[in-house]
């Protein structure tokens, strides 16, 4: 059984009647939402695991796909990781990607029912289409100021494939982040029940897709909390090549930290941000771990993306990542390319951030992350940090990457 019941019926009781235990207020419109939430979700997700079930049946072929050395970009929020993998998503000849679509659908039957629709709608489909985009921009217009462009269409980050087993950080619109903290810190706290239960679920449904795909080209992933399961994903996609693109902590903390305030003041139906504290210690756990068990791994199994560089260089960053994988840069996308770094010369975002408006100082920020800026060159100096602070390069030579237990240990 791949939905955790256990803690659905947990977050039912914490949403309804311990709210404010969670920093949450429960006015009419939000009781509403949470009865349909948890009314509808489970039909839902019954209706999503007859699908997958008889995907075994009609489509058995896919259990035995191999993946062929999935790209996972694992970066943190507000890091990169959307551009990026919307970059190399446009090299659809050597990547697919999960539109948010078949993250909501996952089943194979699913996809092709969706697939059969579009081609009995004819000509009507790019009008349904372009109709669904225009809802989408009036719904979706201020959570994706917030996050980044939202559409059934466009990919997205497969994180939200493990909604359906009830066990995402996607869900801390309804409890206290404390109840997730196992998914904060994956690869160390959740137990060997939990991980083997998401990761063959999440493997499985990427497996479905890539049938979908024709299962020859490479699966190209972006999910932000997959930070925290370097280890995981090492385990069950052997063979992967993760990216983890970083960007300065003086623009990247105040920019998630308003992004985590948006996100909860829409949830929680309240002012301020009283888990702030909570979501730093989380924002520091996404650049040290990561760099931690990269330290242990094949150094050819990953690579480092600065946000500044991939901002203002796409192309010279994409074209040393294909040739650090062995990927074949075609034509095609090479002029992808080259438009891509026009574009960027003249691009200027709109968002600009004070770390100010949190209460934490730049000289916090430097202790902090010092190990981070002594790492990497973001034109910030720093004393060198304590022993217990160093993020370590990976040793020279040849490595196999971290030693994973197998799935039956």
């Amino acid at each position: 059984m791949y939905f955790d019941l256990r803690t659905y019926f947990r977050f039912l009781y914490l949403a309804f009647f311990r709210a404010k235990d969670c920093h949450f207020r429960l006015p009419a419109w939000r009781v509403v939402r949470l009865l349909l939430f948890f009314s509808l979700f489970p039909v839902f997700e019954l209706f999503t695991a007859i699908c997958l079930l008889l995907d075994h049946v009609f489509f058995p072929g896919f259990r035995r796909l191999e993946l062929p050395k999935p790209l996972f970009i694992v970066g943190p929020h507000r890091s990169g990781t959307t551009y990026l993998q919307r970059l190399l998503a446009r090299d659809d000849a050597q990547f697919f990607s999960l539109r948010f679509l078949e993250i909501v659908f996952p089943s194979i039957l699913q996809t092709k029912a969706i697939a059969a629709l579009g081609r009995l709608l004819g000509r009507r489909k790019e009008r349904l289409k372009a109709a669904i985009r225009r809802h989408e921009a009036r719904r979706l217009g201020s959570f994706s100021a917030v996050m980044h462009e939202m559409s059934l269409f466009e990919p997205d980050e497969d994180e939200l494939l493990l909604i359906h087993t009830f066990s995402t950080l996607s869900l801390l619109f309804l409890v206290h982040a404390s109840e997730l903290e196992w998914l904060m810190y994956f690869d160390e706290k959740a137990s060997h029940k939990d991980r083997k239960r998401i990761m063959r679920f999440y493997r499985a449904c990427l497996q479905r897709q890539a049938y979908c795909h024709g299962g020859t080209r490479i699966l190209l992933s972006k999910a932000p909390y997959n930070c925290f399961r370097i280890d995981s994903l090492y385990r069950y996609f052997p063979g992967c090549r993760q990216i983890y693109t970083i960007r300065n902590p003086l623009e990247a903390v105040p920019s998630m930290l308003d992004m985590a305030r948006a996100v909860w003041q829409s949830a929680a139906a309240m002012e301020g941000f009283p888990l702030q504290a909570g979501a730093y210690d989380v924002i520091k756990a996404m650049y040290r771990y990561p760099l931690a068990r990269f330290a242990e791994a094949d150094a050819a199994s990953y690579e480092y993306v600065v946000y500044d560089t991939l901002l203002q260089h796409p192309s010279a960053v994409v074209r040393a990542m294909y040739e650090k994988f062995g990927y074949e840069l075609r034509e095609p996308f090479q002029k992808i390319l080259e438009a891509e770094d026009e574009k960027q010369r003249a691009y200027r975002s709109p968002h600009e951030y004070s770390l100010d408006q949190f209460g934490i100082s730049r000289e916090q920020i430097l202790r902090d992350f010092r190990a981070i800026f002594a790492r990497f060159d973001f034109g910030v100096a720093v004393a060198p940090e304590p022993e217990t602070d160093r993020v370590e390069g990976p040793a020279p030579g040849p490595r196999s990457g971290p030693r994973m237990p197998s799935e039956k240990e």
